[in-house]
């Protein structure tokens, strides 16, 4: 049943997500300067310190940089009880950045599912990506 629950709301995530996202590329932009410039601006943007400030193209961004299945070790880990890394999900998480890996984890635990326990699941995604770098990268 929790399994069951789990992929129920990786996938209310990733439709989430979308719908977040699908604006912002159905707009046409003729001046594809623009757009570079401001892909560029949104990279080097400082961390918010709420997902819900965080732009949904660098959500989109940080989402496309884990693979499906590295995504639900990932969220099983943080949010329900897999207590296993492995190398593969490690470098996934380590390749995408601590700031991608950081708003990821924040975006779902705001969600009404996770907030109550919102530190706990921010430090559990700090564990991971700190187990992640001490053990399996360096």
């Amino acid at each position: 049943m929790a399994r069951s629950n789990n992929v129920s709301f990786a996938v209310l995530l990733f439709l989430g997500i979308m719908l977040i996202a699908s604006p912002i590329l159905a707009i046409e932009n003729e001046d594809k300067s623009a757009e570079v410039e401001y892909i560029e601006k949104e990279n080097l943007a400082a961390s918010p310190e709420s997902s819900m400030e965080i732009l949904p193209g660098f959500l989109k961004n940080c989402a496309n940089t884990i693979s499906k299945p590295t995504g639900d070790k990932v969220f099983d880990y943080i949010f329900g009880d897999e207590k296993r890394l492995d190398y593969d999900t490690c470098s996934e998480v380590t390749g995408s950045g601590k700031e991608c890996h950081d708003a990821l984890v924040k975006y779902v635990a705001e969600g009404s599912l996770f907030k109550a326990n919102y530190n706990f699941y921010l430090k559990r995604g700090d564990d991971l990506y700190n187990i992640c770098l001490a053990v399996f990268v360096d």
